[in-house]
């Protein structure tokens, strides 16, 4: 079994303290690009140079529960804002082996995730249904991110494979200071009055799009939002190459707060955020979400 807390060579990962000297100016720098980030999503500017990112096709995300142990603040899966007993059916990750083996997509990189994944009741077997997978394409690599939190958790990684890779963030709480504002809705905002959304960020790039409970989706935040929304938007099966999921960008990004920076800032450079933030438009959705959801739905164990 494999553990680790930082990413291989070729991930997309900054060293822990980034950066450890010259602060103010790698400040200045991420500032501008803000800026030129901001400039180049606004609709003329699309219009005449294309789209921002485009969604990875050899990496994909996917969601096995929204079921999580910690509920952290401003979890961007809103395991926490709206928590909900929902797992991914066992049938859909054997459908999407199957598809991925008789169309020779090849994955250059599976990442496990959740909630918290290890909570997942047939968490092992569908590990072993991608390392069905594996076999046939052995570059693919398959992580497992988990929050290392509880008995549980631990007892169930330490059966894991060494093939399967392990992004442990050993999480002890629910206050986690790194995260961004999720839910600080870029419609909520004037700066993004004249913003094309379907442009996305640089999640679609360096994950890749997302396998929810609610089907195929440009990143599997999106997934995450419109199981909130319950509008199950998502594609049945493996998007074409070609099929870049512009429209489910379009409707999720505006209200996803990392669309503001559109990519990675190290935490360094951000400000902790200690308290649950959100914006009207979330107000809105969690109020729905509330009078929507099953009345016996456990929620956690």
């Amino acid at each position: 079994m494999k553990i680790s807390n930082k990413k291989n060579k070729g991930d997309f990962y900054y060293p822990r303290g980034y950066p450890t000297r010259l602060v103010t100016w790698v400040r200045f720098q991420f500032w501008l690009k803000s800026i030129g980030r901001w400039i180049r999503v606004q609709k003329p500017v699309t219009l005449l140079f294309g789209h921002h990112y485009t969604p990875s096709n050899d990496l994909i995300e996917i969601d096995l529960t929204y079921l999580c142990n910690l509920r952290c603040n401003n979890c961007n899966r809103s395991s926490a804002q709206a928590p909900e007993t929902n797992h991914i059916d066992i049938k859909m990750i054997s459908s999407f082996v199957d598809q991925s083996l008789s169309t020779n997509r090849n994955w250059r990189r599976i990442r496990i995730l959740g909630g918290e994944p290890t909570l997942h009741p047939d968490f092992l077997d569908i590990i072993t249904l991608l390392l069905k997978l594996k076999a046939e394409t052995s570059s693919t690599r398959i992580q497992v991110v988990t929050n290392g939190y509880g008995n549980r958790v631990n007892s169930i990684l330490t059966q894991l494979p060494d093939s399967i890779e392990i992004e442990n963030s050993t999480k002890s709480e629910n206050v986690q200071p790194s995260f961004g504002p999720f839910n600080l809705a870029p419609i909520d905002s004037w700066q993004y009055k004249h913003t094309d959304f379907s442009n996305g960020c640089d999640i679609t790039r360096s994950c890749g799009i997302g396998l929810t409970p609610q089907g195929y989706y440009p990143c599997a935040v999106a997934g995450g939002i419109d199981r909130v929304l319950g509008l199950n938007r998502g594609r049945s099966s493996i998007p074409a190459t070609d099929d870049e999921m512009r429209d489910l960008l379009a409707e999720s990004c505006k209200l996803c707060g990392r669309f503001r920076d559109g990519h990675y800032v190290p935490d360094k450079l951000r400000k902790p955020i200690l308290t649950q933030q959100t914006s009207k438009s979330w107000d809105i959705i969690y109020s729905d979400w509330q009078q929507r959801k099953p009345q016996d739905n456990n929620e956690t164990k």
